[in-house]
């Protein structure tokens, strides 16, 4: 199956909303909330446009009111550099199951139950990774 880069934005975009509410969640069952009482909201969600810049969706800045590119980050920090160190430090270029067999070791912890998922759907717009081949990725 050949993935677009539309769906693999898609998916992108859907990651950094589980991601979001997943944090929400574990910050609710902690009881960092609970001076704030939490009352479902009974207005509808706003309908997102897709009149971004260059045609590009403006969901993601829709949904975490931050802007365009910020994700919740990992216990073990941002996903790029992390990527980054990964790849320079074998020199040449790696698929998704060896940069995230390299991630691992390393230490860093996914948020995702499903990383390898989440890489993938993720790589493709990381700064300072970019593609050398079919699921080969290199450092810029």
């Amino acid at each position: 199956m050949k993935l677009s880069s539309a769906s693999l934005r898609k998916a992108a975009d859907i990651q950094e909303r589980i991601e979001r509410l997943e944090s929400e969640l574990e910050q609710l069952l902690q009881g960092e909330t609970a001076a704030k009482p939490v009352t479902p909201s009974l207005a509808p969600t706003p309908r997102l446009t897709r009149r971004g810049r260059r045609g590009r969706s403006t969901r993601a800045a829709a949904l975490n009111g931050r802007g365009r590119g910020r994700r919740s980050t990992s216990p073990s920090g941002p996903l790029a550099p992390a990527v980054v160190r990964v790849l320079k430090s074998r020199g040449a270029p790696m698929g998704v199951s060896d940069i995230l067999d390299g991630l691992m070791s390393n230490g860093y912890k996914f948020n995702s139950p499903e990383p390898k998922k989440n890489l993938f759907a993720r790589i493709y717009r990381l700064k300072g990774v970019r593609q050398v081949g079919p699921g080969r990725f290199a450092a810029e």
